[in-house]
């Protein structure tokens, strides 16, 4: 069940990418070649309207040919590339538009089955003997602020509270919380975990040992439709902010995940029932989507980047061009594939070693 879940994550997310390039590009009037679910040997082929439509041994994603993509010289109208910049881009970004839109899609079933998420800042449990217990927090406080820095999410919260530690370990760090219709300011100096290292890239990880309040939210078809729009929107926001942090050195490098670390995070998810599989794929889906438009080599934003080049130089890029961008690319993903591996490596012996 767990390998099933693992390919349905990997598959569906990238057939979805693969069918936006398709879907635009017949639209605009390519001669698509073929459209494969899966990689590697054909196992079933069939052909339709002119494209060969295969369903391949390895059933991670699949891919597009186009005719034309692999040259600089059209030879036919229906060619990829006898199409202008403009419409090229278009079949360029209509994978990662799919990937972004399609996942409020699944956020509705996922609403209506009921998911389980993080209270705003409502602190759900405290660490027995640690600082916040001690200092005289208690479950059902909503955390306000952290020496005055307003807290919105939970991740604020942790954010916040490694940040102060780590300027003054010493110094009491204020916690305000809403406590009914109290708002109280507590004194906690946080705890450092010597074995544990932060999320957050040169920083120690300090803790005061609260936990976030989950609740179970549920909803009816029509209220499902409103209220997954408002959880996209914070997803997307969420997403955003992470990379944000990531690309600004708040947060270590060492935090990305590959195909390792996806498929732990799925087989977890997946223990966690099926709405909670369907929040995940829409999870991946926008950063799958968000990802591929990052203006780097072989990704779908750097195709698009190549595309403005020429349309602001009025002349497409020559072969060898072409040539050195795509094995650069290749380079590129090998590398990136290569860090994310080494960093799901390394976490999980790290957890086996502490434990």
């Amino acid at each position: 069940m767990f390998i099933i879940s693992i390919f349905i994550v990997f598959g569906v997310v990238i057939l979805i990418h693969e069918y936006g390039h398709f879907w635009v590009a017949k639209k605009l009037g390519v001669r698509v070649e073929k459209f494969s679910f899966g990689f590697g040997p054909k196992l079933i082929s069939w052909k339709k309207n002119g494209t060969e439509y295969l369903i391949s041994l390895v059933p991670f994603g699949g891919y597009v040919k186009m005719a034309g993509e692999d040259t600089v010289e059209s030879k036919s109208p229906d060619e990829y590339i006898a199409l202008a910049p403009g419409k090229r881009a278009l079949i360029v970004a209509s994978g990662a538009i799919h990937n972004i839109l399609i996942a409020y899609v699944f956020l509705i079933p996922a609403l209506m089955l009921g998911i389980s998420r993080y209270d705003g800042t409502v602190i759900g449990g405290l660490q027995k003997g640690f600082p916040a217990e001690v200092a005289g927090l208690k479950a059902g406080d909503r955390v306000v602020s952290v020496n005055g820095i307003f807290c919105k999410e939970w991740f604020d919260v942790v954010k916040n509270i490694t940040e102060q530690a780590n300027v003054s370990p010493d110094r009491p760090i204020i916690i305000e919380v809403q406590r009914d219709l109290e708002t109280l300011k507590i004194p906690v100096v946080a705890r450092l975990m010597e074995k544990d290292r932060s999320m957050f890239k040169g920083k120690k990880r300090y803790i005061i040992g609260i936990m976030p309040k989950e609740v179970i939210v549920r909803y009816g078809f029509w209220n499902a439709l409103i209220e997954a729009g408002k959880e996209y929107i914070r997803m997307f926001n969420v997403i955003l902010i992470s990379f944000k942090l990531l690309f600004t050195g708040q947060v270590s490098f060492q935090e990305l995940s590959g195909p390792v670390g996806i498929s732990r995070m799925t087989i977890e998810i997946v223990k966690a029932g099926i709405a909670s599989f369907l929040y995940f794929i829409a999870f991946i889906n926008i950063n799958l989507g968000l990802v591929n438009l990052f203006p780097f080599f072989i990704l779908d934003g750097g195709h698009l980047v190549g595309l403005l080049g020429e349309k602001i130089l009025g002349r497409k890029p020559g072969k060898k061009v072409l040539e050195i961008g795509q094995l650069a690319g290749i380079a590129f993903l090998i590398i990136l594939v290569v860090l994310v591996t080494y960093n799901d490596i390394i976490r999980i012996l790290t957890e086996k070693i502490s434990r």
